[in-house]
């Protein structure tokens, strides 16, 4: 017997056994995609998006499939040596072949299905989501296949299984949130991590077939995980930031950032709130060269003032985009201020920025046809409650980011590559703008909403350094920092 023939027996042997496992795994997939499909009509009449992946199937599905997995890799469990099967004449390539035919055909194979028929019921094209559909796949065999599985050689039976699966799930589910919920450069660590954490479940599933020394397999896994979480906390910021860099691409030699000249006291000074006794807010003008203000998305700034006696002071910021260009706040200590407002100061801050040029425009009609916009996916109007919002839905991709007339900025999400997702439409909601939005019956036909999208061209860091500033000229009273 060839070895595909002994993967394909022992494939049909397993399927036998786990008939009732996969049966339910399989109504699983079916409740995934008659839950998830919602096309732009619905999506009309219900206000928005139904589904997505913070349902309890999202957490069900994933306990069925580990548990399927265990039950298949256990039915010949590596560990130990009075197993039955080790009496058969099964060769460990054929043995690994057949559990490996077992888990993409009732885990990856029925995803992929059940996500490709929810893209298509949904109204979206196919064709360009091929490439979202096999890197979720990707994902989900990183991520979720192979650390189970890698579990799952290493113990004997569920009792041994369940609690190392909860505790490593646990771990990889805290690392995927931080990636959806941080922006900037954590993708790219926690990219690294989970990579790694990976690569040691390809190496703990071949070690075990080849040797079946679980302790020490086990040890050397604990050691490559603990490494990998290190690794990912630890990795370096510059190394990060060239790859982003490299990805995107950097600010050309026209780029510059000035600071402006103070802004003028207004002749009828309204009546000053009491000056905190602690803390006095100043205020500088950015102005922006080489480009527009609104093509850059400030992703992280650290501003110090250095005295010609070499003190240094950092204070609390924040930072805003104006037309004009970009409005840096600081708050620095009382005695700071007072000591060193009338004296020659070096500002220096220094920017992480993302820069966006011009990815194309499209109109979007307002009454409720959808139209798709590179980019940003298949977008429309539609009443939520009593008003209209305006709505944009992509799969497997982050929506890019866009200005328009009568939408409120589109800010994306963070740059790096799409978590792992069950659902694979994501829709998104942008607030349109008061008037337009509480007009739910119209007079006339109202003019579409041009859509311009803002591709990213550039990450990169840039330092502004200017002398002799005088805090004093740009004081400014806490109610205008609020305002």
């Amino acid at each position: 017997m060839t070895t595909l023939q002994q993967a394909l027996h022992i494939f049909r042997k397993d399927a036998r056994h786990l008939r009732l496992e996969i049966g339910g795994a399989l109504l699983l997939i079916l409740i995934l995609i008659f839950s998830g499909v919602q096309t732009w009509e619905q999506l009309q009449e219900r206000g928005g998006p139904t589904f997505g992946d913070d349902t309890p199937l999202s957490m069900l599905l994933p306990l069925v499939w580990g548990l399927l997995i265990a039950r298949s890799i256990q039915s010949e469990a590596l560990p130990g040596d009075r197993h039955f099967w080790l009496t058969r004449p099964y060769s460990r390539a054929g043995l690994v072949l057949g559990k490996l035919l077992f888990i993409a055909a009732f885990i990856n194979v029925p995803l992929l299905i059940a996500q490709a028929v929810i893209i298509a019921a949904d109204g979206l094209p196919l064709l360009p989501s091929a490439s979202g559909l096999l890197w979720n796949q990707l994902l989900v065999t990183a991520v979720f296949v192979l650390p189970v599985t890698a579990i799952a050689t290493l113990t004997r039976n569920l009792a041994q299984f369940l609690p190392a699966a909860a505790v490593a799930v646990a771990v990889l589910a805290a690392i995927l949130e931080e990636n959806s919920r941080t922006r900037d450069l954590v993708w790219i660590s926690v990219g690294v991590g989970l990579a790694l954490a990976a690569m040691t479940g390809c190496f703990v599933i071949w070690r075990q077939y080849r040797l079946r020394r679980s302790g020490n397999t086990a040890l050397l896994a604990l050691g490559a995980c603990v490494a990998s979480l290190i690794l990912s906390a630890s990795f370096p910021d510059q190394a990060a930031f060239a790859i982003q860099s490299n990805l995107i691409g950097t600010a050309d030699k026209q780029f510059g950032l000035r600071l402006g000249a103070p802004e003028a006291k207004a002749g009828a000074k309204r009546p000053m709130q009491a000056r905190n006794k602690y803390r006095q807010t100043v205020k500088f003008p950015i102005r922006v060269e080489g480009t527009a203000a609104r093509n850059l998305m400030v992703q992280g700034w650290d501003l110090s003032f250095k005295t010609l006696s070499g003190v240094t002071r950092r204070g609390q910021t924040k930072i805003d985009v104006s037309p004009a260009g970009l409005v840096q706040f600081a708050t620095i200590d009382r005695d700071f201020f007072e000591a060193a407002k009338n004296a020659p100061v070096t500002l220096r801050v220094t920017y992480s920025l993302t820069q966006f040029g011009d990815g194309g425009s499209s109109d979007v009609p307002l009454d409720g046809t959808p139209v798709f916009v590179p980019g940003l996916g298949q977008c429309g109007a539609t009443v939520r409650w009593d008003h209209r919002e305006f709505f944009c839905r992509l799969p497997f991709r982050r929506p890019a980011m866009f200005v328009s007339d009568r939408v409120g900025l589109g800010v994306p999400d963070s740059y790096g590559p799409v978590p792992v997702r069950l659902h694979p439409v994501a829709t998104r909601g942008y607030e349109l703008s008061e008037a337009v939005a509480k007009e739910l019956a119209p007079a006339e036909i109202e003019k579409p909403l041009t859509v311009t999208v803002r591709k990213r061209v550039a990450y990169f860091r840039y330092t502004l350094e200017a002398p002799n500033v005088r805090l004093a000229d740009y004081a400014v009273d806490t109610a205008d920092v609020e305002e």
